[in-house]
């Protein structure tokens, strides 16, 4: 299950709100830390019901839930900016305001990079990714562990938590961003390739795919994958067969042993039904 991290982006828009209208109160010193907890369990916890959660229904229906999060956004962000513009902050709860506006204009980036249509990558571009991300993890680690230890100094203590979460909750995002890479660039550094009969309708470049494929020891699937390079699709349509990196889990990382592109795909449900479970390689005997 992958981190739900638009919550962190409410959190960050009612937090922001708040403090630009109201200031820091002892509401705030009680309710942000509480929400702040519950926002983590939202985002991390797996196997919420969707209607806590607001991912999709089991029919897949999102749509109004979508239409309604961006007539939210928009209200929000008026009223973001007419609490600054009508009750600027002064003193301490500049940084606050600060810190919880570019959490809402971080998630607003981060919202509407998720809208824009996915295209098919290369093994290059997912290599330079991969390196990005571990920089910026401990880049990020490193920066914020030093601006703690000068505040430390020039303060004589901590800073209040409004410099402690935004840093871990970038250190999350960044790490967890780096988990994902990581899954591809390991297949595909493995060497190891496996060809598997597979089928799908209306296989076309850069667009999604859905389709049926039987794993090593005819295991029947149904995968997903997202928008597929020109190779693996004309593989797909004409041969009829994926190539598989590394023994498949969770995720189906295909592409062509001496080609340059991928795509990493989802396993979804077995074709007669329940839950698809890939068993590992058999051992010898």
């Amino acid at each position: 299950m992958k981190p739900r991290w638009y919550f962190f982006a409410w959190f960050a828009v009612l937090a922001a709100v708040h403090l630009a209208i109201e200031g820091w109160t002892d509401t705030a010193a009680i309710g942000l830390p509480v929400g702040f907890a519950a926002t983590l369990v939202l985002v991390f916890v797996p196997r919420l019901p969707w209607w806590a959660t607001g991912e999709a229904r089991p029919d897949g229906r999102r749509g109004v839930l979508r239409a309604c999060l961006l007539v939210l956004w928009v209200l929000v962000a008026a009223a973001l900016v007419d609490g600054l513009v009508e009750h600027p902050p002064h003193g301490a709860d500049v940084v606050y305001a600060g810190v919880f506006v570019s959490f809402f204009a971080g998630a607003s980036l981060y919202g509407l990079a998720k809208l824009l249509p996915e295209r098919p990558s290369t093994r290059r571009v997912l290599r330079a990714k991969f390196v990005l991300a571990t920089a910026a993890v401990w880049a990020v680690g490193a920066f914020a562990l030093a601006a703690e230890v000068a505040a430390v100094v020039v303060t004589g203590g901590w800073l209040p938590w409004v410099l402690p979460v935004p840093s871990v909750v970038a250190l999350l995002a960044l790490a967890v961003r780096r988990a994902d890479l990581a899954v591809p660039v390991r297949c595909l550094a493995s060497g190891s390739w496996t060809p598997v009969t597979a089928a799908a309708f209306d296989v076309r470049p850069g667009e999604p795919v859905d389709g049926w494929a039987v794993l090593p020891g005819d295991v029947r699937i149904r995968f997903h994958l997202p928008p597929v390079p020109a190779d693996v699709a004309a593989e797909l349509r004409d041969r009829r067969r994926l190539w598989l990196a590394a023994w498949p889990s969770e995720d189906l990382v295909t592409g062509l042993p001496d080609g340059n592109s991928y795509a990493v795909g989802r396993i979804g449900r077995r074709v007669g039904g329940g839950k698809n479970t890939v068993p590992g390689p058999a051992g010898p005997r």
